[in-house]
């Protein structure tokens, strides 16, 4: 059996450690399993849902846009945001159904 730095070419690698490292914060795991049951979502609802304060969870967003995991439009005066890689979603849930084991 090969092992992971054989396989996958370290670039690869180092953008999976950074995400990894951006998504260690409870916040920000919420904003990312919440995007992946939504399309898109406005930072408002995203904020509203999260009961978070408005300027916590922008600078929460940012940070995860600006790491390569949400993408963001402009529609008139609203930003959506969305997952830039979906299958992230497969991450959530695999935490959790590890965490529900311990």
């Amino acid at each position: 059996m090969r092992n992971l730095l054989s396989r996958v070419e370290s670039k690869k690698i180092d953008k999976a450690a950074s995400m990894l490292k951006v998504l260690a914060h409870p916040k920000r795991l919420a904003i990312v399993d919440l995007l992946g049951k939504e399309e898109k979502m406005t930072v408002t609802e995203i904020y509203q849902y999260l009961d978070l304060p408005q300027a916590i969870a922008s600078q929460h967003l940012i940070t995860l846009k600006d790491k390569g995991v949400l993408s963001s439009f402009k529609v008139g005066t609203k930003i959506y945001y969305s997952l830039s890689i979906p299958k992230l979603i497969d991450v959530i849930d695999c935490l959790e159904e590890c965490c529900t084991d311990m």
